[in-house]
């Protein structure tokens, strides 16, 4: 109950900040250039329907039964385009601001400036700005949806154990089967990680986006990964408000083995590999115990350990319980370029690829899938991350 009232409550939010941002895109694009009133009602009305795709779209995936995938999708498209019409317009108004600044300050002579202001806020100029924040849209959604490609990584570890050199470990985090990835997709995905023949798969959250009943042939093909030393992975907050309790049943029936402030012990190449996972701090809203690093490698013996947490921002609490490696997701490598600061900033600075902490590393995965509601990546790739270990000279 505590979660649905959070989700709520982030949806009104949301609603209303993009209802303003509609507002402002409204008085920006036509009511300060030459457009015809009726058209300038016309399409503000239009910019205000394309904000609250998002609130639409979470209502629609609460009907049961759910909307069709291609529905889904289509909305996914608007509010993407919404989206990145909002950044181009803010990147305009930024850049005529800064003119007029130095317009004021004489730097730049009047006449350029004027006609520049001018060209700017011309309906030529502002249906160029509409139509590439379309293209950017569609080439963003083509590229998040396509199957990801296996990206290979060496990660150089100070007195790793001799018998782990090697070791081939495959990544994968933010799934999110449901609303944007289905089946077919995961099918792929998951052919492509068994032909790599990994030592192991961890998988870091956010797996699910709906609850078993409605989605549990849609995420059977995970029962299908296959490693030489199993298969772990660690919740996410999407997994929690998908119903963890009965997804992590699913997952052991499946051979998968889930772990929410626990570790397994493994022994290999005369080896001791202790692999921990931990609860996502979202636990919180649903009653459940919070992610404790300490509790997860309790009791556990000696040796190289390596810790399963859905956001990066455990790392310094790994590298405290001796972990030589973290895994993380959440961060889906920020998505969108433009959002990349803030991302960094919300996650520790953290947001994709291969950090070292001392003697620790830290793998953020960009996500092997996405949110589904606005599904679109610029910048930046999901990938199957492909780690393989090695002893650092020296």
């Amino acid at each position: 109950m505590a979660g649905s009232a959070h989700s709520r409550l982030f949806f009104v939010f949301s609603a209303l900040f993009l209802l303003s941002v509609a507002v402002y895109l409204s008085f920006s694009l036509l009511w300060l250039a030459p457009v015809p009133r009726l058209w300038c009602m016309v399409l503000s009305l239009l910019l205000v329907l394309l904000s609250q795709c998002l609130t639409v779209m979470h209502l629609l995936t609460l009907r049961k039964p759910p909307p069709n995938l291609r529905l889904i999708r289509a909305g996914g498209f608007l509010s993407a385009s919404f989206m990145l019409l909002s950044w181009l317009v803010l990147l305009r108004d930024a850049a005529l601001a800064l003119l007029l600044a130095l317009n004021t300050l004489h730097f730049v002579p009047e006449t350029a400036s004027a006609n520049l202001l001018e060209f700017c806020l011309s309906l030529p100029f502002e249906s160029g700005i509409a139509a590439a924040s379309l293209v950017l849209a569609a080439a963003g959604i083509c590229r998040a949806l396509r199957v990801p490609k296996v990206v290979h990584r060496t990660i150089r570890i100070p007195r790793l154990p001799t018998g782990l050199e090697g070791l081939r470990l495959v990544h994968l985090s933010d799934l999110h089967i449901g609303f944007t990835f289905d089946k077919t997709w995961l099918e792929a995905v998951t052919a492509r990680v068994n032909a790599l023949a990994p030592d192991f798969v961890f998988i870091t959250g956010d797996l699910a986006d709906g609850p078993p009943e409605r989605l549990v042939a849609e995420l059977c093909p995970l029962s299908r990964l296959r490693a030489a030393w199993g298969v772990l992975l660690c919740p996410g907050n999407h997994d929690y408000g998908a119903g963890l309790r009965d997804w992590t049943a699913v997952w052991r029936s499946w051979g998968l083995i889930p772990l929410v402030n626990e570790h397994r012990v493994c022994c290999l190449h005369g080896e001791t590999l202790i692999v921990g996972g931990v609860a996502d701090p979202c636990a919180a809203r649903f009653g459940l115990a919070l992610p404790d690093v300490d509790k997860a490698f309790q009791n556990a013996p000696k040796g190289f350990r390596i810790l399963l947490a859905h956001r990066p921002g455990d790392a310094a609490k790994g590298a405290g319980q001796g972990c030589g490696l973290l895994l993380s997701g959440h961060t889906h490598g920020g998505q969108f370029f433009f959002l990349y600061p803030l991302v960094s900033r919300l996650n520790h600075g953290f947001r994709s690829g291969l950090y070292r902490l001392s003697s620790m590393y830290l793998h953020v995965c960009p996500g092997t899938g996405m949110w589904g509601h606005v599904p679109m990546r610029l910048g930046v790739s999901a990938e199957i991350s492909l780690l393989e270990l090695r002893r650092e000279d020296g």
